[in-house]
C-alpha cells in the first residue's frame, strides 16, 4: 500500500521561518476583497436592471444578489472603521 503525501504544512525549526513583509500582504488582501465588494455591487446592479426591465424575473436571485452586496459593503465599512481607529490610536501615542 503506497501513502501519498497529505500537504500538511510542515512545521518549522527554530531559525528557519520564512520572513514575509507583513505589511505587503494586509494590503494584498485588502485590495482583493475590495474587488471582491465592487463585483458583488456590479452583479446586484445589473440584476437589478435585468429585473425591472422584465428580462429576468428572478426575484429571489435579485433579493440574494442584493443581500450579499449590501452585507459585503457593510463588512467592508467595519474593516475601514477600524483601520481609521488604529490609526488614530497611533496618532494619540506620545513618542
Amino acid at each position: 500500500m503506497k501513502i501519498e503525501n497529505l500537504n500538511y504544512p510542515t512545521p518549522k525549526l527554530f531559525g528557519q521561518e520564512e520572513k514575509k513583509p507583513q505589511g505587503e500582504e494586509f494590503w494584498q488582501r485588502l485590495k482583493k476583497e475590495l474587488q471582491e465588494v465592487d463585483q458583488a455591487q456590479k452583479t446586484a446592479e445589473k440584476r437589478l436592471v435585468a429585473f425591472a426591465t422584465g428580462q429576468d424575473p428572478d426575484l429571489s436571485g435579485l433579493t440574494l444578489s442584493l443581500a450579499r452586496a449590501e452585507v459585503s459593503f457593510r463588512f467592508l465599512l467595519q474593516v475601514r472603521n477600524k483601520i481609521i481607529q488604529a490609526y488614530e490610536e497611533i496618532m494619540r501615542m506620545q513618542l
